[in-house]
């Protein structure tokens, strides 16, 4: 969080006392400026409070700046940096583990983040941010990430076209106003491992702060072959002067990872096969490169206001080769050798107003803004081989299916492109010291194109636009200082892609979310959060065959309804819990063929229950954490039409740190294992029987590193 004191103040600060704003300034990129004349150790502690435990008070993402999560008519989980660095999350799927209501849906062979929030959600759905800015990003999760927001219900009036379940936004470790450097490394029970750098500080008495984040990954696949590697290199830079201040990051990461279909089920039912055993074959991977870049100016205009402009750009530029499951027959798969090359680029600007207005005594925290999006989504050379028979999942001998190579034009050069402009605000009315009313809304202009084929084969698919307006309106009860109770009603619109055999296009899908819920902090640094919701998504295309020719229409309606419980925070000295719970009952209520069914990878119940614990030993032999749980995961239908299911589960992980000063500088040691008791199980599928996701097994990670 930027200090709160007038920039006229911060630059002599800045030269006085960096080490106390070294944990001050830029630790969010979203961040709130209130012009509010404070002391300098309040300063410090308010920092503090934000960046320790597994709690926090403030949020960026359902505001654009940090605003205390008891004055938001939403519901908002984060999952902060300690969190992260307690279990070594490695992944937005190991993240959404410690948030209500999250699970994986379908990852694409594990090329691409896949998160079903509510009942909601694809891998391609939009609902990823990166400090704000949606990604294209297949994988979205790296080394720069210090904490992770996610905004529950439809966030359509802030960022645009969404999945009325939620969004998941991923916060940016931010250049620092204090020397730093850590040097750190992990080991893989599997094989191979990593090496990290972190450096951050002042550049003189410029106002300038640099960081740089670089990472090398090789690690060996859990499964029989395959290799895990990537090269990340991250730089930034911030400049604060006395009333504005510029940050800008750049991120690139090469990547090389296997493509795995997983395992095939028979008869509703996993295989009798070795669960190591891929599959596919050894040239089946991932590898590409991902780039991101974003700046951010803002402007002190007055003690009350502030304006922000903002540019972010994303592109991720990969080849997908694939061995994909065609058919079975007994024990022997026929498989087809098929890949493509992609572009996926996401353009960004906005321009927002950020401040406080009092009138006739009541106080607002407005913003108002602009935005303009552009996503173009391209597949190049696709490549569609003869499928070919003689697999045998039981004792599989690879190098019999040669690589992809054979072009196919009706399904090469498909190009998908959104682009929209909106203007939205939003108000956080303080009727009086407890009640506030919260409202806004979007009015978006969109344009859709899609086109695909070489020379004769060439077609476009769509060129059409739409205006929509979505709104927001929630009202926050303030009972005590640690109970505050809060309900909305929202809205949100996501263009349909969908193109029938006729070329019939479709009006997007549209949402509506009721939702009422309960913020209480029995303890300090203990929060709890209830959250009960009603949500209907209608315009869903459905399809039906006549006469070999596929008809739809949007007409299809689906429904989610729910209750989530979080429990974070410190529930005694030295103790830290983390304890989830969701209920999610979803259906679709108008489909030809699957009315009454339930949604696909969205379980009916989820829990989990993590606790950690400071250990009391004598000062000499260092500091010790440790920790541990569990999370479990319902049964849950593999496709909307119900015809197979994948069985619930209930896996654990554990960790014990060890700290102290050696030579003196700051060292940690660190042990976590995942899957404890070595559990077998299928998180979710494609929609088919040939291609279901399996659950990594135990696995162990050692590191270490030291901060000087």
């Amino acid at each position: 969080m930027k200090p709160s004191c007038p920039r006229a103040r911060r630059k002599t600060l800045i030269k006085r006392m960096l080490p106390t704003l070294s944990c001050c300034l830029v630790a969010s990129p979203l961040w709130a400026q209130e012009a509010v004349e404070l002391p300098t150790t309040d300063i410090q502690a308010e920092r503090l409070g934000q960046d320790t435990g597994y709690t926090t008070s403030q949020a960026s993402t359902a505001s654009k700046s940090n605003v205390p999560i008891k004055e938001e008519a939403q519901s908002i989980n984060v999952v902060t940096q300690q969190t992260l660095a307690d279990y070594q999350v490695r992944s937005l799927e190991d993240a959404m583990k410690f948030v209500s209501g999250v699970s994986q849906g379908n990852t694409l062979g594990g090329s691409r983040d896949s998160l079903v929030k509510r009942g909601f959600g694809t891998n391609d759905d939009g609902s990823i941010l990166r400090d704000g800015v949606r990604s294209n990003l297949g994988q979205n999760f790296s080394a720069t990430a210090e904490r992770v927001e996610v905004l529950k219900g439809p966030a359509s009036m802030l960022y645009g076209a969404l999945e009325p379940g939620g969004l998941i936004n991923i916060i940016s470790k931010q250049p620092q106003y204090s020397q730093s450097t850590t040097l750190s490394g992990s080991a893989y029970s599997e094989g191979g491992g990593t090496m990290a750098l972190d450096t951050t500080g002042p550049l003189g008495d410029t106002g300038l702060a640099y960081r740089l984040i670089a990472e090398r990954g090789h690690e060996d696949y859990w499964r029989n072959y395959g290799v895990n590697e990537h090269t990340l290199v991250a730089p930034s830079l911030t400049w604060t002067g006395e009333r504005a201040s510029l940050t800008l990051n750049y991120e690139y990461n090469d990547y090389s990872n296997p493509f795995d279909r997983g395992t095939v089920f028979t008869n509703g039912h996993p295989a009798d096969i070795d669960y190591d055993k891929r599959l596919d074959e050894r040239w089946a991977k991932s590898v590409g490169i991902r780039e991101v870049a974003s700046a951010r100016f803002e402007y002190q205009l007055s003690e009350a206001w502030k304006t922000r402009v903002t540019y972010g750009w994303n592109n991720d530029r990969y080849s997908l080769s694939i061995a994909q499951p065609n058919s079975l027959t007994g024990n022997t798969l026929r498989r087809a050798a098929n890949g493509a090359h992609y572009d996926d680029e996401t353009r960004y600007a906005s321009w927002d107003f950020i401040g406080q207005q009092e009138l006739f005594g009541q106080r607002h925290d407005l913003l108002v803004g602009v935005d303009s999006e552009h996503s173009d989504q391209y597949r190049g050379k696709t490549y569609r081989n003869t499928a070919q028979g003689g697999f045998n999942i039981t004792s599989p001998v690879y190098g019999k299916l040669a690589e992809p190579s054979l072009v196919s034009a009706t399904q090469s050069n498909l190009r998908n492109q959104l682009t929209s402009s909106s203007v939205y605000f939003k108000d956080n009315w303080h009727l009086d010291d407890q009640w506030i009313l919260v409202f806004g809304g979007r009015q978006q202009h969109y344009d859709q194109y899609s086109d695909q084929g070489l020379g004769r084969s060439y077609t476009v698919n769509r060129d059409s636009n739409g205006d929509t307006f979505v709104p927001f309106l929630g009202l926050v009860f303030k009972a005590t200082d640690s109970l505050s109770l809060y309900g909305n009603y929202s809205r949100s619109f996501k263009p349909n892609t969908d193109v029938d055999d006729a070329g019939n296009t479709f009006d997007p899908e549209e949402g509506r979310s009721y939702e009422v819920g309960a913020k209480y902090d029995p303890l300090p640094g203990l929060n709890i959060n209830l959250a009960l919701y009603d949500i209907e998504k209608k315009n869903v295309v459905t399809t039906t065959t006549v006469n070999g020719v596929s008809l739809s229409e949007a007409a299809g309606k689906v429904g989610s309804q729910g209750v989530e419980l979080d429990v974070t925070g410190r529930i005694a000295e030295r103790w830290d819990l983390i304890g989830t719970y969701a209920y999610n009952h979803t259906e679709i209520l108008d489909d030809p063929s699957n009315e009454g069914h339930r949604l696909a990878n969205a379980p009916k119940h989820t829990a989990s229950l993590y606790l950690s614990h400071h250990l009391n030993v004598p000062a000499e032999f260092g500091a010790w954490h440790a920790g541990g749980g569990a999370r479990y995961v319902g049964e849950r239908a593999a496709n909307n039409a119900n015809d197979f299911w994948l069985s619930s589960y209930t896996v654990a992980d554990a960790f014990v740190r060890w700290e102290s000063p050696l030579f003196g500088y700051k060292t940690s040691l660190q042990f976590n294992v995942d899957n404890l008791f070595d559990k077998q199980y299928y998180p979710s599928s494609t929609g088919s029987q040939l291609q279901v996701n399996v659950g990594e097994p135990r696995t162990a990670r050692l590191s270490a590193s030291v901060t000087f």
